[in-house]
């Protein structure tokens, strides 16, 4: 065996060994054995704190429970693996192709990359040709993970635990809040959590991202309040339903004054006409605002005053990062890569990804290392390095025949066997994140209007929520609306199109071009990606797939035409929707917010920083003209700046000066 060549066990190797050696029932370690193995040089109550933390770390990453029994009167600790191993449970070829369809919805690269590692677990099935975009039927939805808040409240969901925080309302209103939570969903894009609230004696609903700060955990012992449960027939998709019913929104008053706001004349409740002056009905201010702010001085909020200072807000906050933000000169020494450096990301994700390794390995006997380096997204160095401190991980402080084996110490071969760990090799049950990324997935499917493979669904996430450890109830908690709450008819009209194959006549306006032309198209699939709905269809004009917003659609014929699904039908298998970026288009830098990074993967940078740079990262990408970057910047209002070219960063400060101006004067 290679011995280790640093000065002691990594945070991730401690982990990996103590859930090794405390789910071992022939051992076990009192308080103080493992508070001097996570703390070496630490104080009683240091230890005593990372015992703690400890518990918290197994307890929501992989679902595990430490229990605690007292021999001779001292504390001794073990884990409680009776709810962690896969139940016997076989998953047919569609139903497997289904849970890696639901996995890939998540925008999220680490969300969906978690997601599709638990998939292969749990079906056994890990071939990535797998058929899935056929199961993805007419309409899809398109998650994301971006709100920093994100995992500890679908962590409170998981535990059934009370929280505490500060929260602004939709009026701008600070107050102190303590909740039970009971649920998180996704409506249009946006995240909502609700439960009953102790503030108000009632259950309520909230937008995460209008939580301020961080959450923090809340124990009702020894206060006046009592934790409520969450109800046995709870279901967070009827809580965001019935939230759009008690909310029927507001009417906007617009002025279109280009042409570059001709899509919003499809959302007209005074139709569509020529006249500048429109109507527009809206649920949620917020994102309503964000949607408007991105026309800039193409449109002008008339009425509601709230809205239109919301919208002037978020220009104003994109205006001054904007104009803060450094040019190229001040990042001269940043590096550049093709993809994003993520690195070992957290010790509990590098914890899983090692259990996934070594179970992958040992169903496999032997696996190439370029296999594994594929399956996780890593280099080989990356891996061998990985598979290095696996080595080392095992008993603590324990022999070495009570260590993993890889390669019998052999680090440079290319083929991988690990033995000596009978434990971690079974394929375990999917902890909290997995649930979280498989079951969502499902159910977003299953919000879907008449959604085409229901049965294969449903057998599904019967099967998948036996997989899931320690929890029952995941099916009501987590909760998705999609489409069907729309007013609008011409999403409607589309997906009947695609359902019966029915040649469409589109009038589009075109962004690029900024005009708008009658297309004639065969329709395949529509994408929803949260408050946006694409089309996905072969247009006759390019001939070519091509993909059209729905909002850009401002009318739409079906003609009285069927077409046959053929081979230039076949949509990408992973349901993306993929942005195409020309060699030619201008190169432009911008530094990215860590909490909105799925919102520029989704241009497909052409280069990344190789590491964070102050909160966020650097990325070029390919963007037709100048006047592409000023929406996005003003939509995520100070998340998003253009680093270069300068005359870029110019012609975006120009633009929200053009807009902000139209509110001041």
């Amino acid at each position: 065996m290679s011995t280790k060549q640093s000065s002691g066990p990594s945070k991730a190797e401690r982990l990996t060994s103590l859930i090794y050696a405390l789910a071992t029932k022939s051992r076990k370690f009192n308080a103080e054995r493992i508070g001097e193995y996570l703390v070496p040089e630490g104080s009683a109550d240091t230890r005593e704190k990372a015992l703690d933390r400890l518990k918290e770390e197994i307890r929501n990453d992989f679902g595990l429970q430490l229990n605690k029994e007292i021999i001779d009167g001292v504390p001794f600790y073990s884990l409680d693996t009776t709810d962690w191993f896969l139940p016997p449970v076989n998953f047919s070829p569609a139903e497997a192709g289904m849970i890696a369809l639901a996995a890939t919805l998540w925008k999220d690269s680490k969300l969906q990359t978690l997601g599709l590692n638990a998939a292969a677990r749990v079906t056994g099935q890990v071939d990535a040709m797998t058929p899935v975009s056929p199961l993805a039927g007419s309409l899809v939805p398109r998650l994301s993970m971006d709100e920093p808040n994100f995992k500890d409240c679908a962590l409170a969901v998981f535990n059934r635990k009370p929280l505490k925080f500060s929260y602004i309302s939709s009026q701008s209103a600070q107050t102190e809040r303590t909740v039970d939570v009971w649920g998180i969903g996704q409506r249009y894009g946006n995240w909502y959590f609700t439960g009953f609230d102790h503030s108000r004696e009632d259950i309520r609903v909230f937008r995460l991202s209008r939580v301020q700060g961080n959450f923090t955990n809340f124990r009702h012992n020894g206060s006046t309040s009592k934790y409520h449960p969450r109800p046995d027939d709870f279901s967070m998709n009827q809580v965001l339903l019935d939230f759009d019913r008690k909310h029927p929104g507001h009417i906007a008053t617009i002025k279109l004054h280009r042409d570059e706001a001709i899509p919003l004349r499809a959302q007209a409740l005074n139709g569509n006409a020529d006249s500048a002056d429109l109507q527009i009905g809206y649920s949620d201010p917020e994102s309503f605002a964000a949607e408007l702010a991105a026309y800039g001085p193409a449109v002008q909020v008339l009425a509601p005053e709230e809205l239109a200072q919301k919208v002037l807000q978020r220009l104003n906050s994109a205006k001054s990062a904007q104009t803060a933000q450094h040019g190229m000169s001040d990042y001269a020494s940043v590096k550049f890569r093709p993809n994003r450096a993520t690195g070992r990301g957290t010790t509990t994700t590098q914890v899983m990804r090692n259990i996934d390794m070594i179970q992958y390995v040992a169903a496999n006997g032997a696996v190439e290392i370029e296999e594994l380096a594929a399956r996780y997204s890593l280099s080989v160095s990356k891996v061998r390095e990985e598979l290095a401190m696996i080595m080392m991980c095992g008993v603590p402080n324990g022999q070495h025949d009570e260590l993993i084996n890889v390669n019998d110490g052999d680090l440079e071969s290319d083929t991988v066997t690990i033995s000596n760990a009978a434990l971690l090799a079974e394929p375990q049950k999917l902890a909290p994140m997995e649930a979280v990324a498989v079951l969502g997935g499902l159910n977003a499917l299953a919000s879907i209007p008449e959604f085409e493979h229901q049965d294969v669904l449903a057998s599904a996430l019967a099967k998948v929520n036996s997989a899931v450890a320690r929890f029952e109830g995941w099916n009501g908690a987590l909760g998705f609306a999609l489409s069907k709450a729309r007013e609008n008819d011409i999403p409607q009209q589309l997906v009947q199109a695609v359902k019966n194959h029915r040649v469409l006549r589109l009038d589009y306006y075109s962004a690029s071009s900024r005009t708008h032309q009658l297309r004639d198209v065969e329709p395949v699939r529509m994408i929803e990606d949260g408050s946006t709905q694409y089309l996905r269809a072969w247009c006759r004009t390019r001939e070519s797939m091509l993909t059209f917003r729905v909002d850009r659609v401002l009318s739409a014929q079906t003609l009285d035409e069927h077409f046959v699904a053929g081979q230039r039908h076949e949509d990408q298998q992973d349901v993306q929707i993929h942005y195409q970026a020309q060699a030619e288009d201008l190169e432009v830098i911008l530094h990215i917010d860590a909490e909105i990074l799925p919102v520029i993967e989704a241009f497909h940078p052409v280069s990344w920083s190789t590491g964070k740079i102050d909160n966020g990262y650097l990325a070029t990408v390919r963007f037709s003209d100048h006047q592409v970057a000023a929406p996005l910047i003003a939509r995520h209002g100070g998340k998003l700046t253009v680093v270069s070219p300068d005359a870029t960063r110019e012609q975006v400060v120009l633009w929200l000066d053009e807009a902000i101006r139209m509110y001041e004067d």
